[in-house]
């Protein structure tokens, strides 16, 4: 008689290990897709962090004031206002100004002192901001976050194409990161994980949400897009 040894793996062993094989991978993948994205939320949440800290440190030299009211220049985008803190030399590098899993990715080619023409171009630029705001405006004012799909106010985000590399995405879940100007930063849930415009939670019973409770009409400075 022959030995299990000398017998090996049956068929039917070896399909019943490939199916427990396949079983463990699948139920890996939600896990690894949840590390993976929260990995990435921060790498995004530090580069929101270190915009903000720029801009602080313009709005020091600028009467308090931040880059998107520049004297006589009036930035169109959001790129336009930050490439100013290249200009003035507050930073060297524009990749803080990307985030993972966006479709803007800045190719680190800031071009020439002094008007660094290349630096934040069309496309390179994840990051809107508030218009109009200055280093005493009110701490819980939104001043740095993801590109919106629909820059009003309050913004609207794309929940339905969330992880993917298209403008306005969120996170999965309907998050995205805010920046407010108290230098806090922090991945918040929309008011629902799907939808093509979805808008900030609200807060509490009042209607009002973490954009709308610090002001009720505000302007902002969406990227600039290749297209």
């Amino acid at each position: 008689m022959k030995t299990r040894l000398n017998q090996g793996f049956t068929l039917i062993e070896l399909l019943v290990v490939i199916t427990i094989i396949a079983i463990l991978a699948s139920l890996a993948v939600p896990t690894f897709n949840v590390i993976q994205d929260k990995a990435n939320q921060m790498k995004g949440t530090n580069n929101c962090r270190q915009i903000i800290m720029a801009m602080k440190a313009y709005a020091a030299d600028n009467s308090g004031a931040y880059p998107d009211n520049r004297p006589g220049q009036q930035p169109q985008t959001s790129n336009d206002a930050f490439r100013f803190l290249l200009v003035d030399n507050i930073l060297q590098d524009e990749r803080i100004f990307g985030c993972p899993a966006s479709p803007f990715i800045p190719d680190g080619n800031i071009g020439i002192a002094p008007s660094y023409t290349e630096a934040v171009m069309p496309g390179e630029n994840h990051w809107s901001m508030t218009r109009g705001q200055t280093d005493s405006s009110s701490a819980i004012m939104p001043l740095v976050f993801e590109n919106p799909v629909n820059p009003g106010w309050p913004p609207t985000w794309n929940a339905d194409v969330a992880g993917q590399l298209q403008p306005g995405r969120t996170w999965r879940g309907g998050k995205i990161i805010i920046g407010l100007n108290d230098n806090s930063v922090s991945v918040e849930k929309l008011e629902s994980p799907q939808g093509a415009s979805v808008g900030p939670k609200q807060l509490g019973n009042g209607g009002l949400n973490i954009f709308t409770q610090a002001s009720q009409s505000q302007q902002l400075l969406n990227v600039g897009t290749a297209n």
